[in-house]
């Protein structure tokens, strides 16, 4: 059963998280899997295992989650009728890095997504800060979702692929599709191009994109909207700002590590400070790995 990761560190944003991550689980009929990963304290690493089974950030970890899942199924089981898919909520607590734990949970669940919360309305998390927040986003091999401060769901009626119109953009707006189908959501498909471009390049790009769209994605719900700039993450920003999107959708290209060091990626300073959901997938050319919602 397809399923949804969501990475908590138990902080008063993460709880909202969780909760939203509940409502999109029973908008796309999916189960969720509630996990936290810790890492020991130094004065709990020498512990004698045979002596003491449970470490303190173990059990913690462990109470605190099924703590939160009571809560979620305590939702649940309040809402009137049975129309409403009600999916099922595992949890897991798991010791090590963030960024080497995601895929194995993957490995282990038919994980769709992972959801990340901000823990205030200008810094994420400590669990969830910059560096973890990061590792999950360059090591996952599948969508990563990053939620504003204390954002609750919404049906997304309005969803904006901010896409550079490639080859392998295809196979991204054709996963897209599948998850707006469930509200039956418009994709504003966003190019950002340079001012200096060449408008005769530009036509002939967006019309080898736009001819291969009928033959591998069947939904009529696909705009397109063209924004000329020289600044990509401004011109999103502003699109956020000023346009009534219920999501904002990346695909996260790997970058050098001289790139990583002297410039930030237009993932990495929309993520900081959301002023919408931001989806972000993976940067992948092979279209079997990409999530089918």
């Amino acid at each position: 059963m397809k399923t949804i990761l969501v990475l908590t560190d138990f902080s008063i944003n993460a709880d909202y998280v969780a909760h939203y991550a509940l409502k999109l689980a029973q908008k796309i009929e999916a189960n969720l899997l509630l996990c936290n990963i810790y890492e020991v304290p130094a004065d709990e690493q020498n512990t004698d295992r045979k002596a003491w089974p449970m470490r303190a950030c173990e059990e913690n970890s462990i109470n605190d989650l099924s703590d939160l899942a009571m809560r979620l199924k305590a939702e649940l089981d309040s809402e009137e009728g049975d129309t409403k898919f009600k999916p099922d909520i595992e949890q897991c607590s798991e010791e090590g890095l963030v960024g080497n734990k995601l895929n194995e949970l993957a490995a282990n669940h038919e994980v769709l997504l992972a959801v990340i919360s901000m823990h205030s309305a200008n810094n994420l998390t400590n669990f969830l800060g910059t560096n973890h927040a990061w590792s999950i986003i360059e090591n996952a091999t599948f969508p990563v979702m990053v939620i504003p401060y204390q954002v609750r769901f919404k049906d997304y009626k309005l969803i904006a692929f901010a896409s550079a119109v490639n080859y392998s953009d295809i196979n991204v707006l054709e996963s897209l599709s599948g998850l707006a189908k469930y509200s039956d959501s418009e994709i504003l498909l966003t190019h950002i191009a340079d001012e200096r471009s060449n408008d005769r390049i530009e036509e002939s790009m967006l019309k080898q994109f736009f001819n291969q769209i009928p033959s591998k994605i069947n939904y009529p719900k696909i705009i397109y909207h063209n924004i000329k700039s020289d600044n990509v993450t401004v011109s999103l920003k502003w699109l956020t700002a000023h346009t009534d999107i219920d999501l904002l959708v990346l695909v996260h290209q790997k970058r050098s590590l001289f790139q990583k060091v002297f410039n930030r990626s237009v993932t990495q300073k929309l993520a900081e400070h959301p002023g919408k959901p931001l989806l972000i997938f993976p940067c992948s050319t092979v279209e079997e790995t990409l999530t089918v919602f």
